[in-house]
């Protein structure tokens, strides 16, 4: 059995991330997240029915379920290793396991949010204005904070790594 160097610390480990930026996903800013989609509903709950309102969010998380994984798909041309389907308030949909890329994770999430503003737009002359504005609002409010909390970490965009967590998105350096 080999004894270990004693100038090794004991801290070591295989991964040495330094922790640069924690943003927390406290219930102050959940309660301002929600009250905000409930106030642009109620809004226009006077022009609209329930359903689009009902059937706007699940119908965006499978489109961007859908257009991740083509993404995917053509980008890097094979399955999302390290990827899958998580549920969260501010980050809801696929997304990192662990650690990944800022500069990857920042490309799929602009990707995402220009592919889905611009096909809701290319659809509008053929869904009826409940349902486009529904759409719309939904597909802001799942992207802002997301873009918001990437848009923040761009100064680690080129060696940094996130990792995403319920209670918090972490921004870490190799």
């Amino acid at each position: 059995m080999s004894i270990p160097d004693a100038s090794l610390s004991k801290d070591s480990t295989i991964y040495s991330y330094t922790l640069l930026k924690r943003i927390h996903h406290t219930i102050y800013k959940i309660v301002i997240y929600m009250i905000f989609l409930v106030l642009v509903l109620l809004y226009q709950v006077k022009y609209m029915d329930w359903i689009p309102v009902v059937c706007s969010y699940p119908v965006l998380i499978i489109a961007h379920f859908l257009l991740v994984r083509i993404y995917f798909q053509f980008t890097v041309g094979r399955a999302m290793r390290g990827w899958a389907f998580k549920w969260g308030v501010f980050w809801c949909g696929i997304l990192p396991e662990g650690n990944a890329s800022i500069k990857l994770v920042s490309k799929v999430q602009l990707q995402l949010f220009w592919i889905g503003f611009t096909s809701l737009l290319l659809l509008y002359p053929w869904i009826p204005g409940t349902w486009f504005r529904c759409l719309i609002v939904f597909h802001l409010w799942m992207m802002m904070p997301r873009l918001w909390m990437l848009f923040r970490f761009r100064p680690y965009r080129k060696n940094g790594l996130i990792k995403i967590t319920g209670k918090d998105t972490s921004c870490y350096l190799q």
